[in-house]
């Protein structure tokens, strides 16, 4: 019962950030690490696990100070959990921290811990997700294809582990370059794709995912004629969900007097905008992916920032693209803020234009208190230069 509750509490924060609804989200992921506190002697990684959630989300608010005292805690935990091949519960909330640590920049340590642990239960499915995860974010595809494709065969008794897991080696497979591989992969996967979109706004956000993947790099599997029509009816699909969750999610939030369960508004309109990719947007898009690819493990901070804000412009300049392009502008954003880290009088301009970059894309999208967070800490830093 603990373990379930404290995993309503952490979809719930990881929701929440993904929205850009940051104080939800770390309101969410505090109920965790307050739910585990009084277990922790018994349950050390479950409380790891709930401190690494939370770090992650005050990361991406920009708390990095509180997030590293969060990871430093949770790692301390970690440290304490009893690993046997006996505990797959445990080993797979190891794997969580690993994957949200990375996310706060402690890379190193998060794989680290994966490849510790690792000969314990060589057979993990979260665990090899999560190596695979880390070495891809990091540049190291051809590594990451090796571990991804052992999860995906390990990890068949696990629909939600099974389905991101795909998606993620969907990408590897085109940053490789391995076309055909994809275009095999992704006729065995998207059926199941398809199956977890039903009913559920995150599943049908993934199977988007992937077919807006495949619509970059000019790969349409044989079953379907076109790739922007599917996706087009997808993001209808998606549009009818959020309004339909929204009503419900409104009324139990009037019914039970919890404001945080109420969701912002989708943006206006009857459907998001899916424009047709051209030769030449999709050829700037693969280009920027391109260089990207070049400059991630350089470890560069500033030219890792530049290559995802030069990503996030192509793939909004494309249409229908505009959620990969957010995702991109995430990613420049919280590289920016390693520079700054690194650097802070030659970054804090370009942090504060990368920031006013995500509030625009943010704001067109509906993200409003995402946009207006993001434009508020742009302010400050042009005070602090003033």
């Amino acid at each position: 019962m603990l373990r379930r509750t404290s995993r309503r509490f952490e979809v719930s924060a990881l929701r929440w950030s993904d929205a850009g609804e940051h104080h939800w989200a770390i309101a969410a992921a505090g109920d965790g690490v307050q739910l585990w506190r009084p277990a922790a002697a018994e349950h050390p990684s479950g409380l790891a696990r709930a401190l690494a959630t939370r770090a992650m989300c005050l990361h991406v608010r920009g708390r990095t100070a509180d997030a590293a005292r969060d990871v430093e805690e949770s790692l301390a935990h970690l440290e304490r959990a009893p690993v046997s091949s006996d505990r797959p519960d445990v080993l797979a909330d190891l794997a969580h921290v690993a994957l949200m640590i990375d996310h706060c920049g402690r890379s190193d340590e998060a794989l680290a811990t994966v490849e510790r642990l690792l000969p314990v239960a060589p057979r993990h499915a979260a665990l090899l997700h999560a190596r695979g995860t880390i070495l891809f974010r990091h540049g190291r595809a051809e590594e990451a294809v090796a571990a991804l494709r052992e999860a995906a065969a390990n990890g068949a008794e696990r629909f939600g582990l099974r389905t991101s897991t795909s998606l993620l080696l969907l990408e590897a497979l085109a940053a490789t370059g391995r076309h055909q591989e994809l275009r095999e992969h992704a006729e065995r996967v998207l059926p199941q794709l398809g199956v977890a979109a039903i009913g559920s706004v995150e599943g049908r956000r993934v199977h988007i995912g992937a077919l807006e993947l495949l619509q970059r790099h000019g790969v349409t599997p044989g079953r379907l004629r076109s790739l922007d029509r599917e996706i087009a009816a997808q993001r209808r699909t998606l549009l009818r969900q959020l309004r339909r969750r929204r009503r419900l999610a409104a009324a139990m939030a009037v019914l039970t007097g919890q404001r945080r369960g109420w969701p912002p508004a989708p943006a206006h309109g009857s459907a998001p905008a899916v424009t047709p990719t051209g030769a030449a947007a999709a050829a700037r898009v693969a280009q920027a992916e391109a260089a990207l690819a070049g400059c991630r493990e350089s470890g560069d901070a500033r030219s890792v920032a530049l290559a995802w804000s030069a990503l996030a412009e192509a793939r909004w300049a494309a249409g229908g693209q505009r959620p990969a392009a957010l995702d991109a502008q995430r990613e420049a954003l919280a590289a920016a803020r390693r520079w700054a880290g690194e650097h802070p009088e030659d970054a804090r301009s370009a942090l504060a234009e990368q920031l006013r970059r995500f509030a625009t894309y943010a704001g067109t999208i509906g993200l409003r208190t995402d946009a207006q967070l993001a434009l508020a800490e742009a302010d400050e830093l042009d005070g602090q230069a003033g």
